[in-house]
Order: structure tokens, then C-alpha cells, then sequence
């Protein structure tokens, strides 16, 4: 599966850093500096991971992930945070967050690892959406 991720966060820094990264570890990646932004890109192009910042100025990240699982609610969204609080963390699950992490980033096989993470939920959705239209179909007949 090709996987495109979009990385969404003020901070230019951890865009450029944390895309450069991606990019030699085999991913598309395209970055967005606010939430806005982030769901114009959507529109534009399927993306299957977003990592995503909590604290934004304007769209913050909890309503920019809502926008993002109303648009498409398979699509996997990492929040990243550097202000991490129990309540933001609970509600950003709650919203279909698959993961979350915490920023600085000490080590970014972490970042890795939750990618891989959720390309392999990913694959087993489109598996379980195929088996379940093929079960349909087979009723149907």
C-alpha cells in the first residue's frame, strides 16, 4: 500500500524535520501549518496518516480532527503534543485519534513505529470492508 502522510503542525521546524525523516524512511509526505490548511489538502489528495498537533493557534487540533473523521473516518491521525494533559489526550481518542505522542521527540523510531502501527489497521479495515462487502453481495444473490 502507498502510504501518504500529512503533517500537521505550526511549528515549521518539526514539519521540515520530522517530512525530511519520512521521506528517507520510503513515505509521501506533505505538511500543513494549521488545521485550514490541513483540510484543503484533504480535498485535494487521499492521505492515510496525519500526524497532528494538539496545541494550534485558530483550528486547534481536537476540531481539526473531528473535521478530519467526518471527512474520512479511516483515516489514522496521530496527535502529537508538547502540552499533554489527560483530558485533551482522552478527548482527542474520543474524536478517533489512533495514537498519540509526545513532543520533543526523544527518539523518531517511536514516530516510526506508530506509523507502521496504523498501516497495519489500515490493512486490516480494507480487509474486514472487503469481507464484508463480499458477504453482502453473496446474501444479495
Amino acid at each position: 500500500m502507498s502510504v501518504n502522510i500529512l503533517i500537521v503542525d505550526d511549528e515549521e521546524g518539526i514539519r521540515k524535520s520530522l517530512g525530511a525523516y519520512l521521506k528517507l524512511e520510503g513515505y509521501h509526505v506533505d505538511t500543513a501549518g494549521g488545521g485550514n490548511e490541513a483540510i484543503e489538502k484533504l480535498r485535494e489528495l487521499k492521505r492515510n496518516i496525519i500526524l497532528l498537533d494538539i496545541n494550534m493557534p485558530g483550528m486547534d487540533g481536537l476540531e481539526t480532527l473531528r473535521a478530519i473523521k467526518s471527512h474520512d473516518f479511516s483515516i489514522q491521525v496521530i496527535m502529537m503534543t508538547a502540552f499533554s494533559t489527560f483530558e485533551k489526550t482522552m478527548k482527542s481518542l474520543e474524536f478517533g485519534a489512533s495514537d498519540y505522542i509526545l513532543k520533543p521527540f526523544d527518539d523518531l523510531t517511536e514516530i516510526l513505529r506508530l506509523i507502521q502501527l496504523s498501516e497495519e489497521r489500515l490493512d486490516r479495515w480494507k480487509r474486514n470492508m472487503s469481507e464484508t462487502i463480499i458477504k453482502q453481495r453473496d446474501q444479495d444473490q
